[in-house]
């Protein structure tokens, strides 16, 4: 029984990292995933696996058979995830909202705690079941809670490796679905099969069931039913995974849209911006004959380029399987066009790491909505790009703007990167409209309507919008001096850095703005918080924490669950510095981020097993307060060797450094707080732990880095953990304690 217990323990883990891939990767394409929609999904994950074993945990130690208990919670797993991923999926139709249209942070609330809930309560309160088990198994609530701790880690760490880098590969995500559901009942099985008939024959007819389903086509009916739904009213073409994401190319009308993860990519129909992107940057330029294109080229941005005379194109697509596609369904004649050149590298990777010199760059992407995107806006870039461009070479993008007036968000979010960009290039220039386009060169830039419609058409060049009618109005005096007014003299802004991302927060309160008027203003103000603005939370949080721990009896108790909250929040902050920092210096390479999130989990399991080895022979009290002297410690640690690291090796080692600390922590405190009742003991802690990582998943992308910076942020933390330092020593220097 043992061994099928500590499975049922391992598949529990596994089945958390799994399932929260398949499920949010199809919220966030239900959604447009940026920071805050994963945010709030990550918040809804966290706060019911909270309500799960801190709630529930409470019925852990009065439950008898724990062991059918924890049969009948992998049976509602198998049960559950499918039509939660079938709900996934749907929700935007069974919410009225049609494909393509932005929705606020409400409707993303709504979906994702409603659609998470089951899964995420059930992965809580197996985690004090197991406790409770473990527990009375070995006669120490160390031992049991350490060693729950230990498979659930190494089943997250295992689990997540596998379905990251082989299994949304191999597997739909129905199919995925299906196999982490049967995996569940066959350790359900294994679980009763001593005793419990009844339950053994609804599992054996479980397995039987699924693999009736699989067999007759249930998992293909599955997602072809679901994805008609999704596309409601669209001709649905071809859908694929890729490690970047879920791509879709669906028809209406003829016109053909790509889209990957639920964002529009490209479509096959002309359009305003797709001209504008291209022509403005090559019409400037006198000469253009070598041109780099990072993103954007699908749908006509390559098809523009290459109308002018222009000798060699190189094109960066992060993801191959998007342009693969483009070619089958949609367009192949411009990819054998032989001045052309497709790459597919992360782009600010490739650019770092190649010298080819070249007249116009041009980059197509996104507004900076997600740290990924932000480090094609950061000063950094910007000085990589600069020693890419020839004497007299220009550089230029587009962000979304207004047409006519620009309210504050806008202002702000354009000003941060015009200063951004002033930085590395001598000459700068704006060009207002629905997409404010920004031009940069060390030469003068001349936006004279005349001289750009000349060169228009003495290249021959025939586009839709962009033409000889446009371009005067494009550039009138007024339109040209109203946004050099609002823009260029707005001084009250920082510039965008890797390690101070300030810009993706001004586009996230630009892109929040048209949903909630009303949060305008606080995000403004929220964008001019110092760092000692943002001590103000601490003072607050260490007056309570103060009473509490002088209420406490005995009076480390407080603290010591105080701790686990506080460290919970800090190692969630520090995985998303890690992986930041590692975007920032060597580029996004999918496998590798998913390595990095795994070492932390190798750490967490060292950690418990360290505590569960040599546990008996050290004084609990004494013990976590060292911990808590490494959480304070660690990130000083890690903001003094971001700046120093310069092997992509070393990156893995900052993870497991955070994980042992915290995996160390969570059975120490288990042994001083548990007393008799240790499931509710337990279920308390990873509560407590889980909601301080919800906090830390929220603020630490959203606020504390880009407001500030990486290096803030991290000396914010260790002064939070600080806190709660002090409290575990006054609470220590009052009674003794073993």
């Amino acid at each position: 029984m043992y061994t099928r217990l500590l499975f049922a323990i391992l598949f529990m883990g596994a089945t958390a990292i799994s399932g929260q891939i398949v499920l949010l990767r199809e919220l966030m394409v239900a959604f447009y995933g940026n920071e805050l929609s994963l945010g709030v999904m990550l918040s809804a994950w966290l706060a019911w696996g909270a309500v799960g074993s801190w709630v529930l945990g409470r019925w852990a130690d009065r439950i008898r058979d724990k062991v059918r208990a924890l049969a009948f919670l992998q049976i509602g797993i198998w049960a559950i995830l499918p039509l939660e991923l079938f709900l996934a999926r749907t929700v935007r139709k069974l919410m009225g909202m049609p494909p393509g249209e932005l929705t606020g942070m409400a409707s993303v609330a709504v979906a994702a705690f409603g659609i998470l809930a089951p899964i995420c309560i059930a992965g809580g309160f197996g985690f004090t079941l197991g406790c409770r088990m473990f527990s009375e198994r070995y006669g120490s609530a160390l031992k049991g809670i350490g060693n729950v701790y230990i498979l659930e880690a190494a089943g997250s760490g295992v689990g997540g490796l596998l379905t990251q880098l082989l299994l949304i590969y191999l597997l739909p995500p129905f199919g995925l679905a299906v196999l982490i559901g049967g995996l569940n009942v066959f350790s359900a099985l294994s679980l009763c099969w001593e005793g419990h008939k009844l339950l053994r024959g609804f599992c054996t007819l479980g397995l039987l069931g699924t693999g009736t389903a699989v067999a007759l086509g249930g998992v293909r009916a599955a997602e072809r039913l679901s994805s008609e739904i999704r596309w409601q009213g669209m001709e649905l073409v071809h859908t694929e995974n890729s490690p970047y994401g879920r791509i879709a190319l669906v028809r209406m009308e003829g016109e053909y849209s790509l889209f990957e993860n639920g964002i529009l990519m490209s479509t096959s129909k002309s359009r305003l911006s797709v001209e504008e992107r291209v022509h403005f940057p090559m019409l400037v330029h006198p000469k253009p004959e070598r041109v780099l294109m990072i993103g954007g080229g699908l749908g006509g941005g390559l098809t523009e380029v290459l109308k002018h005379p222009v000798r060699e194109v190189d094109y960066l697509e992060l993801d191959p399987a998007v342009v693969h596609v483009w070619k089958q369904f949609v367009q192949q004649d411009i990819f054998r066009d032989p001045r052309l050149r497709v790459i597919y590298e992360d782009g600010r990777r490739w650019v770092r790491r190649h010298g080819k010199l070249y007249d116009v760059v041009i980059v197509g992407l996104s507004d900076p909505l997600t740290a990924q995107l932000n480090r094609f806006y950061t000063a950094e870039f910007f000085g990589d790009v600069k020693a890419h461009i020839r004497p007299g070479g220009v550089f230029s993008f587009g962000v979304t703007s207004s047409e006519n007036v620009l309210g504050d968000p806008q202002r702000r979010y354009l000003a941060c990167l015009f200063r951004t960009l002033k930085g590395a290039f001598r000459e700068v220039r704006l060009i207002p409209g629905e997409t404010a386009y920004f031009l940069a060169s060390d030469v003068p830039i001349s936006l004279d309507p005349a001289l750009l419609v000349e060169r228009l058409t003495g290249r021959g060049i025939k586009a839709r919008f962009v033409r000889e009618y446009y371009l005067p109005y494009k550039l009138s005096p007024d339109r040209m001096e109203y946004i050099r007014e609002k823009v260029v003299k707005e001084e009250d802004v920082r510039p965008n850095r890797d390690f101070f991302p300030v810009g993706y927060f001004y586009a996230l309160a630009l892109w929040a703005s048209q949903f909630y008027h009303r949060a305008q203003g606080f995000l403004i103000n929220a964008g001019r918080i110092g760092f000692r603005g943002a001590l103000v939370p601490i003072g607050a949080y260490f007056l309570v924490g103060l009473i509490l721990t002088l209420r406490s009896r005995p009076s480390w108790r407080a603290p010591v669950v105080m701790a686990i909250g506080t460290t919970g929040l800090a190692e969630m902050a520090f995985q998303t510095v890690v992986l930041m920092a590692f975007q920032a210096k060597f580029g996004y390479v999918y496998y590798k981020l998913g390595l990095i999130l795994s070492m932390f989990m190798v750490g967490l399991s060292l950690g418990s097993w360290a505590v569960v080895r040599w546990g008996g022979q050290i004084r609990s009290l004494h013990a976590f307060i060292w911990t808590q002297v490494g959480v304070v410690a660690y990130p000083l640690v890690l903001a003094s060797l971001l700046g120093v690291i310069r092997g992509e090796a070393a990156f893995a080692a900052l993870p497991v450094l955070a994980g042992f600390v915290g995996g160390v922590q969570f059975p120490l405190a288990g042994r001083l707080t548990a007393g008799e009742a240790v499931g509710r003991e337990a279920g308390r802690l990873y509560g407590v732990d889980l909601l301080g990582a919800f906090f830390g998943a929220v603020g630490s992308s959203i606020l504390l880095m880009p407001l500030l910076g990486i290096r803030g942020a991290l000396y914010w933390l260790s002064i939070l953990n600080g806190a709660t330092l002090t409290f575990l020593l006054l609470g220590f220097l009052r009674p003794s304690a073993s």
